[in-house]
């Protein structure tokens, strides 16, 4: 019987791990957002790099910056940061209070 009882405690220990973590579901939730404001246009962003860089503002909420390639493979393809706040609510879901893209102007050109 207490096998039994060390093995299930085991599995749900597993199963634990496994689950998202607070950064990975904000991650996520920046995620949709910014496809749902790019309408259709292609980006690419790397989750796991946007979790790792989740700082803590509050109890619950929290910053994400990363960076973003929009229009990957195209000749308007660039590459931008962009930060991300989320609040969680009282049941942990994420939500996204602000979000913006932190152009470089750096490879603009002179106005001439």
């Amino acid at each position: 019987m207490h096998i039994r009882t060390i093995l299930m405690l085991g599995c749900c220990a597993l199963l634990g791990a496994c689950s998202p973590s607070r950064n990975d579901n904000a991650a996520s939730a920046c995620n949709a957002e910014i496809a749902r404001r790019m309408n259709g246009r292609s980006f690419a962003l790397d989750l796991k790099d946007l979790a790792a860089h989740a700082k803590s503002e509050s109890a619950d909420t929290l910053l994400l910056t990363s960076t973003i390639v929009l229009d990957k493979g195209l000749p308007t393809q660039d590459r931008q940061s962009y930060e991300c706040r989320v609040r969680f609510d009282a049941q942990g879901n994420a939500s996204v209070l602000y979000l913006q893209f932190n152009f470089n102007n750096a490879d603009l050109r002179n106005a001439q």
